[in-house]
């Protein structure tokens, strides 16, 4: 086994423990017997999430790999840092915009610079993708789930 496994068992290992500590956590939430959908549901279903993806992560490295003798450097490129950052940075402006402009307007935004941000060209899909998905997410949360969004008062 290589040093990169050994990292990969060792971060895996780590998440593992943080995840389960998680759904520990999750788990003591108090249940309000509303429905399904309580302060809880969230944060359970990603600790399931995220115990699942560790495992599979201790799977995939248990195979061995003649390929991954040597690291590439090439993904590792200012461009690509600037990439990263910019997505936590249009993150943030998404939960803050949820907080002043409701669920529809961010949202749309939110998807939309994502799309130029990865390089999308062309306006059909730039305003038909962003659309489409604003109105599924809205359908689910606010009509199938009936979760109260904050919304402008033009909506």
């Amino acid at each position: 086994m290589n040093i990169f496994k050994k990292v990969d068992n060792i971060i895996s290992f780590v998440f593992l423990v943080v995840a389960v500590i998680y759904g520990y956590l999750a788990l003591q939430m108090p249940y309000f017997g509303r429905g399904i959908i309580g302060a809880a549901f969230y944060p359970k279903i990603l600790a399931i999430v995220m115990i699942a993806l560790c495992l599979i992560f201790f799977g995939i490295n248990r195979h061995p790999d003649p390929e991954a003798k040597t690291v590439s450097l090439k993904g590792i490129q200012p461009q690509n840092v600037i990439k990263q950052v910019a997505v936590v940075a249009v993150i943030a402006a998404y939960a803050c915009g949820l907080f002043y402009f409701g669920f529809k307007i961010p949202t749309f935004t939110f998807f939309l610079a994502l799309m130029l941000l990865y390089g999308e060209k062309k306006w059909t899909k730039l305003i038909f993708i962003p659309l489409v998905t604003t109105i599924l997410f809205d359908v689910v949360f606010r009509i199938i789930f009936k979760l109260p969004f904050n919304e402008l008062s033009i909506f």
